[in-house]
C-alpha cells in the first residue's frame, strides 16, 4: 500500500522541479527533499500560521493524524547502551 500523502500538502503547492514548496497562506518558497520529508513544511506551517495548524479537518476521510496532533505528541526517544 502506498505511503498517505503527508498533511503538508494541504497547505503547500510543490514546484516544477519538486525541490521547492510554496506555502499557500503566505507564499513563502521552501526547499523539502521529494524522496525525504516534509517536516520543514509542516514546522512552517505550525510557526507561522498556528490558527490553521490547529484547525481540524473534518470533512477529511484519510485516517492521518491532524498537524497540531502530530506536532504536539511526545516523541519516544531510544537511546542504545
Amino acid at each position: 500500500m502506498p505511503p498517505t500523502p503527508s498533511a503538508a500538502w494541504k497547505y503547500f503547492t510543490r514546484s516544477s522541479d519538486k525541490k521547492s514548496a510554496s506555502c499557500n497562506l503566505c507564499g513563502v518558497n521552501l526547499t523539502y527533499i521529494q524522496a525525504g520529508t516534509t517536516s520543514n513544511l509542516l514546522n512552517h506551517i505550525s510557526n507561522k500560521h498556528p490558527s490553521s495548524a490547529s484547525s481540524n479537518d473534518a470533512g477529511d476521510s484519510k485516517k492521518q493524524s491532524s498537524m497540531s496532533s502530530f506536532l504536539s505528541t511526545p516523541k519516544k526517544v531510544c537511546f542504545r547502551k
